[in-house]
């Protein structure tokens, strides 16, 4: 509670100008990196997996752009609540939405519209059942390591959830209504996580690195949060 108006006002105040420094950092990290481009003193090189690499060799203005997200934190206990309530139906589209609010990395990260729709592809789904929750994990770890957080994201457990998918009578029996219910859980949390800690700061003033990914033509580099 603020004591008066005054308190109110400055505490505003603050926050605003804390809000327009991260934004000059992150204008000058990108201005940098694109004059630097324009002198020829970094070349661009193709796509590269971002997810298994080095973050070091990420230029300040890739950096901006690969932190730039759009999640929402909602409540674990819900989400495993409502898995169990619809059989996974609620966790298919939920954590499909979650992949189009994140930026993307590399050409075959897909766009919420795929997360869903090519899961009831007959055959090909039991291949994307291990690639789509693999690397949404992947997604969420790369945007807890762009801050600098230690990436606890279930990959493994990934893997092992999308392993008893694909055996009958066990995925109804084991995978779906247990192991599931504690895989998607344990993915919420890294999405509040994510959420709660905001972009990732960059100082003003950051030399520019190597350049990785392509952004300025998709789909080859960095694609924004929900495009196709």
């Amino acid at each position: 509670m603020y004591r008066d108006d005054s308190d109110a006002i400055r505490h505003q105040l603050e926050t605003t100008n804390k809000e327009a420094e991260t934004l000059r950092s992150e204008n000058d990290a990108m201005r940098q990196q694109l004059l630097a481009m324009r002198r020829g003193d970094i070349q661009v090189a193709p796509a590269a997996n971002v997810y298994a690499g080095n973050l070091a060799q990420l230029s300040p203005g890739e950096r901006v752009a690969l932190s730039q997200n759009q999640v929402e934190a909602f409540p674990v206990w819900a989400t495993g609540i409502l898995h169990v309530i619809t059989l996974g139906l609620f966790s298919l589209i939920h954590f499909g939405r979650i992949h189009g609010q994140l930026p993307r990395a590399t050409d075959n990260d897909p766009s919420a519209a795929k997360s869903i729709g090519f899961t009831f592809i007959p055959y090909f789904n039991f291949y994307w059942v291990f690639f789509n929750s693999m690397r949404l994990a992947e997604r969420l770890n790369l945007q807890l390591r762009l801050r600098n957080e230690e990436p606890d994201a279930p990959w493994s457990m990934m893997i092992a959830c999308s392993v008893l998918t694909v055996i009958p009578y066990i995925n109804l029996l084991i995978g779906i209504p247990i192991l599931w219910t504690i895989g998607v859980c344990l993915l919420q949390h890294s999405v509040n996580k994510v959420a709660a800690l905001g972009p990732a700061a960059l100082p003003a003033g950051a030399p520019v690195g190597p350049a990785l990914p392509d952004y300025s033509r998709p789909p080859a580099g960095l694609i924004g949060p929900g495009s196709q």
